[in-house]
């Protein structure tokens, strides 16, 4: 080998090997597959505590569903259904989903974020909300954290509505993942 090429080749390994030292730690880090979520349901009727309970069989079936792509396994997942720990104002919720006020997008995303839960190793806040709405529409909605805008679930949903259907609303509208790796 002559001494250009030689030089040529050490070049290019310090060149690699300044890559693989000066490049950012936290690019290889992947990336999440679980979604912390939250189910609210304002309404109490035998309807709407119908479908908050489909939905809550649904996110502790402890199973992979194919049909969202959620590993519910060892709850790799975890979706809190109307918990008190959340302290989600039900005016806020209103304002957001029913009103759709601006300014709450704001509000409702700080509090998603700054949730905080050890016991469920929840350190990075929330990645979206559902909202189940029977008092106007019966829809099945989601706010993602860090937006401004609501998605619904375009067909009315009855807790006699096939539960494969509610969990196919629920997976259509899963916020995606927020939260950094």
């Amino acid at each position: 080998m002559n001494s250009k090429s030689k030089s040529s080749h050490c070049a290019t390994a310090a060149w690699l090997i300044s890559i693989i030292l000066f490049f950012p730690v936290n690019s290889f880090a992947g990336s999440r597959s679980d979604h912390f979520a939250a189910w609210i349901n304002l309404e109490t009727t035998a309807n709407g505590k119908a479908v908050s309970k489909i939905i809550d069989s649904f996110a502790n079936s402890n199973r992979i569903d194919s049909t969202c792509n959620i590993e519910w396994e060892n709850n790799d997942s975890l979706l809190y259904l109307n918990s008190r720990q959340l302290k989600i104002p039900a005016e806020l919720t209103r304002r957001v989903f029913i009103e759709r006020d601006n300014s709450s997008f704001k509000e409702l995303s700080l509090i998603l974020r700054s949730f905080r839960d050890p016991d469920a190793n929840v350190r990075d806040g929330l990645d979206g909300l559902f909202f189940y709405d029977e008092e106007n529409s019966l829809r099945m909605m989601s706010f993602t954290t860090g937006q401004r805008k609501i998605k619904v679930y375009p067909s009315i949903l009855k807790a006699s509505t096939d539960p494969r259907k509610i969990e196919r609303a629920f997976c259509t509208l899963l916020p995606p993942i927020v939260r950094a790796p």
